[in-house]
């Protein structure tokens, strides 16, 4: 009887033989005879198909292993993960903070009231809400440097800076100490411990020990590194007040920049609206014309879309000239909704005369930033110093007195004890020196690519304000010229010698030519602030 392997193989070979009989018969450039396929060749065909789905099956279990460490570490994360925060819980803390915020503030207040204090912290509501503040360009300056944050941040870190420097010359003083301790303790006396003792409640004692100590320890020589860190605290104070200068310079020509920002804003605003009315009166004309037959129906909504497009861009002035003034008011410390009237109603154009080489040599010599730079050089240095002195002995004497007694508050004058002496402490290495000499070159480095900085920055700001003036006197005249083109062509058309074309197209030219101009203006004016400010000029000097 045929056992079933070998039955096996040959129903394999039968099939292999029968599939190849088939592709053989369906091909017609061919005729070959089908060929028989021994058990070997089946042998191999069944050994390669199970290699096949040995393969699979382990593809199968390691992704089943891969989806399973997935799960598990997304459990893991789920279980770390904070709880979503809900818009009720997000809602429930809002309130609490706002609430503790409220209390603090309220505790604060009282105790201020209490001892008769004033916040130094501003709070923006010096106005009523929907108050009108009229302002001036000197006005406007001043408020921002009496009201800006900044500014008073500069300050609290001045004064930090000057205790740094009460406390580097304690370095330098003698220190005192006082020290009080109290004890109560109970032992057993084990010398007359017995078993009568034992059948007695034991033998233990009680006892009380109060000791009281003062002591003072008194610099001699420290190596130079005390007055090292006394002078490394006395330039942290120098570049904090050069700190000051240099914020309140960004802040006046942030103010100038809002103030022209929000003038430029409203002119061009006059523009826009100057622009819809021209058009409105060009597209009644033509529709009269019209109305009458002698113009065509094309010329009316031409004019009608101009129309339109002016309208646009006039609400887009309008959105620009209450954004510049809530920007104002930010930088004023007022509330956002406050209004405000300028006494300037336009840009101005003053001759400012100033060579690049005098604003270059102005900003090397007092431009903080580049102070700044030279300080931290200087810091650098001292540091070294201080790092050499840890290198050096340091000396010191110090005394003192104890008591002590077994009643409060142990201060008996039989059991006082003294003792005075001196100690010399020397470092045998500390690398600390080798840092110190690589941070001053980099400080250096930092030195000079300040000092260039400020040179490019004053060279574009000088240039700036040159190309400005120029095109503040092109524009002008294109202006003028632009609003008499505008005359005539919509003379010409009312005549009937013109076409609508040429009236929309002075319409947008002069449009061009009047921002241009203000544009120029606007560019002028903040570019003198803005060379002021790169040069170094004081708050209280300079054109403003």
């Amino acid at each position: 009887m045929m056992n079933n392997k070998l039955y096996k193989k040959l129903v394999i070979a039968m099939m292999i033989t029968t599939i190849s009989a088939v592709a053989a018969a369906s091909a017609a450039d061919t005729t070959a005879s089908v060929r028989p396929v021994d058990l070997a060749q089946a042998d191999a065909i069944q050994s390669r198909a199970k290699a096949e789905q040995q393969e699979i099956k382990a593809e199968k279990a390691q992704q089943k292993k891969a989806a399973k460490a997935e799960a598990k570490a997304k459990k893991a994360a789920a279980a770390v993960r904070p709880v979503d925060i809900t818009p009720e819980l997000r809602e429930e803390l809002a309130q609490k903070i706002a609430d503790d915020a409220a209390k603090s503030a309220e505790k604060a207040a009282d105790k201020r009231a209490k001892n008769q204090e004033i916040d130094p912290v501003i709070v923006i509501g010096r106005v009523p809400t929907n108050g009108t503040v009229d302002l001036n360009l000197p006005k406007t300056v001043q408020m921002a440097l009496d009201y800006n944050r900044d500014i008073k941040m500069s300050q609290y870190a001045l004064k930090k800076a000057e205790y740094a420097i009460n406390q580097a010359q304690a370095g330098k003083k003698p220190t005192v100490d006082y020290n009080f301790g109290a004890q109560r303790s109970r032992a057993t006396d084990a010398a007359t411990y017995s078993r009568a003792a034992s059948l007695m409640g034991g033998a233990n004692s009680v006892s009380n020990a109060f000791s009281n100590g003062i002591s003072v320890n008194i610099p001699l020589y420290t190596g130079g590194l005390v007055e090292g860190q006394i002078d490394v605290a006395k330039l942290g104070k120098t570049n904090a007040q050069e700190e000051i200068l240099r914020v309140e310079q960004a802040t006046k020509y942030s103010a100038i920049q809002g103030y022209y920002g929000l003038l430029a804003y409203q002119e061009l605003q006059g523009v826009y609206h100057e622009a819809v009315d021209n058009l409105q009166g060009h597209l009644d004309n033509v529709q009269a014309q019209y109305n009458v037959g002698t113009k065509a129906k094309v010329d009316v909504l031409s004019s009608d879309v101009s129309l339109a497009n002016a309208k646009t861009t006039a609400i887009t002035a309008d959105n620009n000239v209450a954004v510049a003034e809530s920007n104002l008011n930010n930088i004023l410390g007022l509330p956002l909704e406050t209004k405000l009237n300028l006494a300037d109603h336009q840009l101005p154009f003053d001759t400012y005369n100033i060579s690049l080489q005098e604003a270059t040599d102005y900003a090397m010599k007092y431009r903080p930033e580049v102070l700044q730079a030279a300080l931290a050089v200087q810091t650098a240095e001292n540091n070294i110093d201080i790092a050499d002195a840890s290198n050096k002995p340091t000396v010191k004497v110090s005394g003192g007195n104890n008591w002590n007694d077994n009643t409060f508050p142990g201060i008996d004058a039989n059991k006082r004890s003294w003792n005075i002496g001196a100690s010399v402490t020397y470092s045998f290495y500390d690398g600390g020196a080798t840092k110190a000499k690589e941070a001053l070159l980099v400080a250096r480095e930092t030195e000079q690519k300040t000092r260039e900085a400020v040179q490019l920055e004053v060279k574009q700001a000088y240039l700036n304000i040159r190309s400005a003036a120029q095109k503040v006197e092109e524009t002008q005249t294109v202006v003028d010229q632009a609003r008499e083109n505008y005359r005539i062509q919509n003379i010409r058309y009312q005549a009937g010698v013109g076409i609508n074309l040429d009236v929309l197209d002075a319409q947008l030219s002069l449009n061009e030519a009047q921002v241009n101009h203000i544009q120029a203006l606007y560019d002028y004016n903040v570019g003198i602030a803005k060379l002021e400010q790169v040069m170094g000029v004081d708050v209280e000097s300079g054109v403003i």
